[in-house]
C-alpha cells in the first residue's frame, strides 16, 4: 500500500453516513484536485469510456449516482452528453457539482434508501467512487437497475477490499441470473494510485 492521505483515512473508517457526510462537506473545496493531481484518481475517465463505447450514442439520459464535486458529470459532456442528472448526500459536493455546469438537475438523496425517481427514467445509470467502506451498500445496484430502461447500461465501481468484504457479487449475480441484467463485464483496475489500491469495474445491460 503506497501513500494515504489522513482525509482517505478518515473516510474509509467513518462509522456512520452522519460521520462520512460531514467528512465530504469538509473537503469539498479541494476534493478535485486531491483526488485527479494528488492521489491520481481515473475511474471517471474509465467509466465514461465503458459506457460510450457500449452504448455508441450521445442522445442518452444519464444519472450520475453519486456524483460528488461532478467528475463523471464533466466527463460526461465532453463526450458530448448533455443529459445528464445528478444525485448525491453530500450538500457540500453538490454546490461544488453545481459550479460545473453540467447538470439538467442536482439532487439531495440517499442512495441506501429507495430513490424518488420513476422506474425507467434513464437510458444509462454510473456511480463511480460510491461502493466503499462505510458508503453504500451493495443492495443499491437493484435501485439502478430498476431506473435504467431496457438496452440501458449500469456501470459502477467497487473498491476491491469492499468487494471482497461484502455479497457484492451474489448482488450482481443474483440479478443476472432472475435475468433483470446481462454481465457485460466485471474487470480489475487501479483505483487510487498513490495508494496501490484497485477497484472492480461492472457493466450491466438491463433486460
Amino acid at each position: 500500500m503506497g501513500e494515504q492521505t489522513e482525509i482517505h483515512e478518515k473516510i474509509l473508517n467513518a462509522s456512520s453516513t452522519s460521520e462520512l457526510m460531514s467528512v465530504y462537506n469538509q473537503w469539498s473545496d479541494a476534493y478535485d484536485e486531491d483526488l485527479t493531481d494528488r492521489w491520481g484518481y481515473t475511474s471517471p475517465q474509465l467509466a465514461v469510456h465503458l459506457l460510450t463505447t457500449s452504448m455508441q450514442t450521445k442522445s442518452i439520459a444519464v444519472l450520475d449516482a453519486g456524483c460528488g464535486t461532478g467528475l463523471v458529470g464533466s466527463n460526461l459532456k465532453s463526450h458530448g452528453i448533455n443529459d445528464i442528472t445528478g444525485i448525491d448526500y453530500s450538500p457540500g459536493m453538490l454546490e461544488q457539482a453545481k459550479t460545473k455546469g453540467v447538470y439538467r438537475s442536482l439532487l439531495m438523496m440517499d442512495l441506501n434508501k429507495p430513490l424518488d425517481l420513476p422506474a425507467n427514467s434513464f437510458d444509462a445509470v454510473t456511480c463511480v467512487g460510491t461502493f466503499t467502506s462505510a458508503h453504500v451498500k451493495p443492495e443499491a445496484v437493484n435501485e439502478l437497475v430498476r431506473l435504467t430502461r431496457a438496452s440501458g447500461r449500469v456501470i459502477f465501481t467497487v473498491r476491491d477490499d469492499y468487494w471482497e468484504a461484502t455479497n457484492f457479487v451474489d448482488q450482481v449475480i443474483a440479478l443476472h441470473v432472475k435475468k433483470e441484467v446481462l454481465i457485460e463485464q466485471i474487470r480489475l483496475e487501479p483505483y487510487i494510485r498513490s495508494e496501490g489500491s484497485e477497484c472492480r469495474f461492472v457493466v450491466l445491460r438491463v433486460i
